[in-house]
């Protein structure tokens, strides 16, 4: 028995049952640990080791369960860090295992000689370099406990003659005792002291207009999340990493926030008088209420995060679902439904505007059209994966059911991620539709794993908005900065093609009117499918209210020389004449004076 073996056969104990990665001569005495196991552990062998890293992070995510992934050394090391990085960020726990030189030929500018745990010092919150055979047992189990208590990246370096080392041959020290390390494992779940529940408890008593901000860390909290909601009259508004922690059809929630996020939610934000976190660290500190404007209680399980991004006066250490569970037995009823029930008006009002946006037939395609169409046609229970760019905005505003789960790169926000976690999220769900909904600048990036898709047989739905652009940058250039568009034009992809290249079926949707019916089926095929939609590049991922700054500076784009300023003061023309009726559009304007004027909402005309 190898080394190796140790290593493989210990992740195996601990319950991991497939692995990512890319062999190499730096790592190839552990691959051949995974051969002789291949009944017992599961390997997955990506085209670039970035994906491997993104895979287990998707899988570690969509599961709850370890992810983890290797490479060889130096280069396929350095490719990985990525997708670490967005482990780490987004609290995922992964275990990296990387090849490195021969242990007696570190530091002496041999073949592939880098100091991998220095480079994985600030990503890996466990990270060791394997120093014996005798010293296998010992590290992976710690770093599997470490990666799992922390939701966090633990890295085990394995020098090349180390992996093969036979055991029989170790050089045990004497205090290094053999079987004094075991697989035992308990999740922690921390509750704070009743006391800490009782204050926080008594200080939103005579709070009317209570908002309620969840992220990742409530995710499997949703009940609870609920009652909360119900107990305090509370309107649920979602950080995109938080979509999943109760569906977008539940009275309760007001959808996303930020820019990506609905109207309803700004005014909830905007207008309570207490709010309450659960489990986010949403960083977009200006779409939060302001300082002192509500009395804040944040719950998390990171002590360190209590009032990151709001002046909280009391917060309440420990894991959400469990937190939730006991403070509901102090919390007292808000009677008042006033706050809530004019959220749920706004809900109602912007998902007509959705669903009238989803039903456009302008030519070129609007991008809505394909997400709220995606939407509907979605299995109960499917997974969604997203990605970085304007994809962002559509995705948020698609109305997420309950058995459905969704994530991307939340924090990190690294383009790419959309076909990596497809593949760890199918990988830990076979039985399940998987669905990667991403931009054709991401989708470029990571071309070569299509092929993963189809060697594995993987029966991932990929829809790719192909625009020719780099959209989000394009109106960042211009909203943010008053720019003209420069250097974002991406160079046509014929997607279709691609995935025949790769062994996989492709669909190409440019017809709004056919859309649906074409998603449907393109849903239906078996097998991995390529679904290209080509949308609008000059549709503007608008925010649900834009600011007086923002409008300027697109103003001062368009003056300056933006070449597609035609267009986009058409658009902008066309959906303000289209929506000026809707009261959760930014153009809407007369349908919300008409609503104040009469004093009436559909509540109460019914």
């Amino acid at each position: 028995m190898t080394a190796s073996d140790v290593l493989v056969e210990s992740l195996i104990d601990w319950g991991v049952d497939v692995i990512f990665g890319l062999p190499g001569d730096g790592i190839n005495g552990f691959v051949e640990a995974l051969r002789t196991h291949k009944d017992r552990i599961r390997y997955i062998h990506v085209r670039h080791e970035e994906t491997a890293a993104m895979a287990a992070t998707g899988y570690a995510k969509f599961t709850g369960k370890l992810g983890v992934c290797f490479s060889t050394a130096a280069p396929g090391a350095v490719h990985m860090l990525n997708g670490l990085y967005d482990a780490k960020i987004d609290g995922a726990p992964v275990l990296a295992i990387t090849g490195m030189t021969y242990h007696d030929l570190i530091g002496t500018h041999y073949l592939q000689d880098m100091n991998q745990d220095y480079l994985y010092q600030d990503v890996a919150f466990y990270n060791q370099r394997l120093m014996g055979p005798a010293h296998a047992k010992n590290i992976v189990d710690y770093a599997c406990r470490a990666a799992l208590s922390h939701r966090a990246v633990a890295h085990i370096a394995l020098p090349i003659d180390y992996q093969t080392a036979d055991m029989s041959d170790q050089k045990r020290s004497k205090r290094n005792l053999k079987g004094h390390t075991s697989e035992a494992f308990t999740v922690p779940k921390r509750v704070p002291e009743r006391e800490q529940l009782e204050k926080a408890a008594r200080a939103l008593q005579g709070k009317k207009k209570i908002a309620i901000l969840v992220g990742s860390g409530a995710r499997g909290a949703g009940a609870e999340v609920t009652q909360l909601a119900d107990r305090l009259a509370a309107p649920v508004v979602k950080a995109m990493l938080g979509k999943d922690v109760i569906p977008d059809d539940s009275p309760y929630t007001t959808g996303g926030t930020g820019v990506v996020g609905t109207r309803p939610s700004s005014d909830v934000l905007e207008n309570c008088d207490a709010l309450v976190i659960v489990g986010s660290s949403f960083p977009y500190i200006e779409f939060l209420p302001k300082p002192g404007q509500a009395l804040g209680v944040q719950i998390d399980d990171r002590p360190e995060r209590i009032g990151l991004r709001y002046p909280v006066e009391y917060g309440l250490v420990g894991d959400a679902k469990a937190t939730l569970r006991e403070w509901l037995l102090y919390l007292p009823r808000n009677d008042d439904r006033t706050f809530l029930r004019q959220a749920q008006q706004g809900m109602e009002e912007w998902w007509d505007l959705m669903k009238e946006r989803g039903a456009r037939t302008d030519k070129p395609m609007k991008p809505q059209v394909v997400s709220w169409n995606l939407g509907e046609l979605l299995t109960d229970d499917a997974i969604i994966t997203g990605d970085s760019g304007t994809v962002t905005t559509w995705i948020a505003r698609m109305k997420l059911r309950a058995q459905q789960q969704f994530s991307f790169s939340g924090t990190l926000c690294s383009m790419a991620a959309g076909l990596p976690y497809a593949i760890g999220a199918q990988v830990g769900h076979p039985g399940r539709q998987v669905v990667s909904f991403t931009g054709d600048g991401s989708l470029s990036m990571m071309m070569g794993d299509l092929a993963t898709l189809a060697q594995y047989k993987l029966p991932v739905k990929i829809v790719v908005l192909r625009n020719n652009t780099l959209g989000l940058i394009k109106w960042e250039q211009m909203i943010y900065l008053g720019n003209p568009e420069f250097g974002v034009d991406l160079y046509p992809i014929d997607f279709v093609k691609v995935a025949e290249a790769c062994g996989l079926s492709g669909v190409h949707i440019d017809n709004p009117r056919k859309c649906r019916d074409q998603l449907k089926e393109a849903l239906a095929m078996d097998g991995p499918v390529v679904i290209q939609c080509d949308t609008d590049p000059n549709e503007p991922p608008m925010p649900p209210k834009a600011t007086k700054s923002e409008i300027k500076n697109l103003a001062e784009a368009l003056i300056r020389g933006e070449r597609d300023r035609g267009r986009i003061s058409l658009t902008i023309g066309r959906q303000a004449m289209d929506e000026v009726l809707f009261p959760a559009s930014d153009y809407g304007v007369p349908a919300r004076i008409g609503k104040k004027l009469t004093g009436k909402d559909k509540k109460d005309e019914e």
